[in-house]
């Protein structure tokens, strides 16, 4: 990752209000949605990656509008992440938010799971 590059995390309580925070940063900065995850029952989260200054811009009217329609959870910046961080991040959802594939679920090895028999 470049090193002006930085990595924004949105949490909220809803998906209606996550949906409002993705959207207010996504029209106000130029910042990707690399990831977006249900993190428990009910709560979500959202990771954009762009400029430093596009990050903060985007996290600011993000927050705001999770506010305006739910309950923000947490909001955190991570300016210039070191890659083995910013891999972490490399769960599929990237592929699935930018049309280049589809997520792959882990596929249950034989004895896992099931209602064997």
């Amino acid at each position: 990752m470049a090193s002006n590059r930085s990595i924004g995390l949105i949490e909220t309580r809803g998906l209606v209000a996550l949906t409002a925070g993705i959207e207010a940063m996504m029209k106000t900065a130029d910042v990707q949605c690399i990831a977006v995850q249900r993190v428990s029952s009910g709560y979500f989260a959202a990771a954009v990656e762009g400029s430093i200054a596009a990050v903060r811009q985007a996290l600011e009217s993000g927050t705001q509008a999770v506010k305006q329609h739910g309950d923000l959870r947490s909001a955190q910046m991570y300016p210039r992440p070191h890659e083995a961080a910013a891999g972490v991040l490399e769960n599929g959802t990237r592929a699935i938010l930018t049309g280049t594939g589809q997520r792959s679920e882990p596929a249950l090895s034989e004895g896992q799971g099931g209602s064997g028999g």
